[in-house]
């Protein structure tokens, strides 16, 4: 199964729209490496991409 998540990144030199924004990272890496998947996020276009491979049926 394929998760492909995509956002536009907020103009360079702008506040987080919520605090604490962009710090689950690490706990979504850790959550999908146990269900035997890879995460990747990057920057890219003008967007954020997050894509995460999981070992399920879809």
């Amino acid at each position: 199964m394929l998760i492909d998540i995509r956002n536009p990144l907020a103009p360079a030199g702008t506040a987080p729209l919520a605090p604490g924004s962009g710090l689950g990272l690490v706990g979504l890496t850790e959550r999908v490496r146990l269900a035997s998947g890879q995460l990747d996020h990057r920057n890219a276009e003008g967007e954020f991409r997050l894509q995460a491979r999981l070992p399920w049926p879809a």
